[in-house]
C-alpha cells in the first residue's frame, strides 16, 4: 500500500485504516446472533446505571431498541423470573448472592461497548451498533500491531486481510467478544515477539477477560523470543505477564463475589468429564465447525513452508493452540452457536496464524503467487462458512457424507442437531438418519454410526 509513491507512515496508515474499517462497520446492520441478549442487557445496564446487574428498566430499553417481535417471549420470561425471585430467571442469567440478576458472562466486553452505546444514543443513532464499533476498534488495534511488526503498510494490510479471512469477517458483526479475544490475542503475540511485553500483557489480559482459557497463552508469550533465562526475569517482562494475570483475574474475582464460584458458566454448563479425544479431534477437524473450516489455507501454508527455519517456535505455537483448545472441550453445548467455525476454535487458531506471520516477517520478498493462492483459499473458506447455520450441515460435510459416509463421523450432538435443524437434547429412543447414507443410533451405552455405502 503506497500513497503518492512513498510508503505510508504509521499515522497515514492508521487514518486510512480507521476510515475503511469504520465505513465497513457502519454499512452493516448489527447482528443479534450468539449471546446477544446477555451482552446487550449488560451494556444497557452499565450505560444507564453504571453496574452490570440487570434491572427491569434495562429489559424495557432492550425491548424498545430491538426490532419488533425480537426476543419478546424471552425478555418477558426474564422479567417474570426476576420478579418471582427465580435463581435462573432465563437461560444465560443467574441470581447473585446479593439478590441481583446478572448475565453469566463477564462484563468486560459490555463495559467497552457502553461508551459507544452512550455516544450513539446521544447522537440519535442506533445504540446497538456499539458492538460493531468495539469489534472495529479491536481490529484497528490489531492493524497497528501488524504495522509495528512488519514495518510496512502493505504487509500489515495483507496480514490484516488474512486475519479477516481466518474467521474475522465471520464474527465482525456479532455482539459477542470473539473478535475482541482473537484480535487482542494475536496482537499480544506480535507485541511480545517484537519486544513489547507491557502492551502484549495488557492485550493478552483483555483477551482472557471474556474467554478465561486464553490466560494459558501467557507462558508461550514469554518464550516467543529466544533469550536467556535472565531476560525472562526482567522487570518489563514480569510486569507484562503480571498485567495479563491481573486483568484475567477480574472475571473469577467477580464470579467469586457474586456467585461464590470462580466461574458460574463452568459450574452450570461445563464438566471435565466431557473432555475426550474425539472432541479434541472435532475441535480441529470437524467439517462443520472445526478449526480447519476457518484456516485451511493457513494450515497448508504452515505444513508446506511456514515451519521451515522455525521448528522450535512452531512446536511452541502448536502447544499453545492445544492448550487454548482444552477448556473448550468441557462445554456441554458442543454444537455451539457459531458462524462457520466454532467460536473458541476461531481464537484458539491465533498462535498458528502468528507462526505464519512470523515466517513471513523474515522473508525479504513475499512469494506473490503463493500469497494470492493463500488468500484465495481463505476467501473461499470464508464464503462457504457464510452459507449455513450451526443448525445445518456445511456444504463440505454434506458432500463427504453423501459420497464417502464412513469418512466423517461427527460428534453425535453435531450430527443430530444439524440433521434436526434445531438445538435439542439427544434422544436415545430414536435414531438419526442422513438421507440413505448415514444413521446415528444409541446402543450398549453409547452412540454408534452405521454407514450405508
Amino acid at each position: 500500500m503506497r500513497l503518492a509513491g512513498a510508503p505510508l507512515s504509521l499515522r497515514a496508515f492508521a487514518a486510512l485504516l480507521a476510515l475503511v474499517l469504520l465505513a465497513c462497520a457502519l454499512a452493516k446492520r448489527p447482528s443479534t446472533a450468539g449471546d446477544f441478549e446477555e451482552y446487550a442487557l449488560m451494556t444497557i445496564a452499565i450505560a444507564s446505571h453504571g453496574s452490570p446487574d440487570i434491572r427491569p428498566a434495562d429489559i424495557d430499553t432492550l425491548q424498545r431498541l430491538a426490532p419488533p417481535g425480537y426476543f419478546e417471549t424471552r425478555l418477558a420470561t426474564l422479567r417474570e423470573g426476576m420478579a418471582g425471585g427465580a435463581q435462573v430467571p432465563l437461560a444465560g442469567f443467574h441470581r447473585g448472592r446479593d439478590g441481583a440478576t446478572y448475565a453469566i458472562h463477564f462484563f468486560a466486553f459490555p463495559a467497552l461497548a457502553a461508551l459507544p452505546y452512550a455516544a450513539l444514543e446521544a447522537l440519535g443513532a442506533n445504540p446497538l451498533k456499539c458492538f460493531q464499533l468495539v469489534n472495529t476498534a479491536a481490529i484497528f488495534v490489531l492493524g497497528l500491531a501488524l504495522f509495528r511488526f512488519f514495518g510496512s503498510a502493505a504487509r500489515a494490510s495483507t496480514a490484516l486481510l488474512l486475519f479477516l479471512l481466518c474467521g474475522g469477517l465471520l464474527y465482525w458483526n456479532w455482539a459477542n467478544p470473539e473478535i475482541l479475544s482473537a484480535t487482542t490475542l494475536l496482537a499480544a503475540f506480535l507485541y511480545f515477539a517484537s519486544g513489547a511485553p507491557l502492551a502484549g500483557g495488557v492485550l493478552a489480559g483483555v483477551a482472557s477477560m471474556q474467554n478465561p482459557g486464553i490466560v494459558l497463552a501467557l507462558p508461550a508469550l514469554a518464550l516467543l523470543r529466544p533469550q536467556p533465562l535472565a531476560a525472562l526475569l526482567q522487570p518489563r517482562m514480569l510486569a507484562g505477564l503480571a498485567l495479563g494475570l491481573l486483568l484475567f483475574a477480574l472475571s473469577p474475582a467477580f464470579n467469586l463475589l457474586k456467585f461464590g464460584t470462580p466461574s458460574i458458566i463452568a459450574a452450570i454448563s461445563a464438566s471435565p468429564a466431557l473432555m475426550s479425544g474425539s472432541r479434541l479431534f472435532s475441535l480441529f477437524f470437524d467439517l462443520n465447525q472445526g478449526m480447519i473450516v476457518a484456516i485451511p489455507g493457513v494450515a497448508a501454508a504452515l505444513l508446506l513452508w511456514g515451519w521451515r527455519g522455525q521448528a522450535a517456535l512452531g512446536l511452541l505455537c502448536a502447544a499453545c493452540t492445544l492448550l487454548l483448545a482444552l477448556p473448550g472441550l468441557t462445554v456441554s453445548n458442543w454444537n455451539s452457536g457459531a458462524a462457520g467455525v466454532m467460536r473458541y476454535a476461531f481464537w484458539a487458531a491465533m498462535p498458528l496464524l502468528f507462526l505464519l506471520l512470523h515466517r513471513l516477517q523474515a522473508v525479504t520478498q513475499w512469494p506473490g503467487k503463493a500469497m494470492l493462492a493463500l488468500l484465495a483459499v481463505q476467501a473461499g473458506a470464508t464464503a462457504l462458512a457464510t452459507t449455513y447455520r450451526h443448525t445445518s450441515f456445511s456444504p463440505q460435510a454434506r458432500w463427504v457424507m453423501t459420497h464417502f459416509p464412513a469418512a466423517y463421523n461427527p460428534e453425535p450432538e453435531i450430527f443430530a442437531e444439524r440433521l434436526s435443524g434445531n438445538e435439542a437434547p439427544l434422544d436415545p429412543a430414536r435414531s438419526y438418519r442422513w438421507l440413505d447414507r448415514k444413521t446415528l443410533y444409541y446402543a450398549n451405552g453409547h452412540w454408534t454410526y452405521k454407514n450405508h455405502e
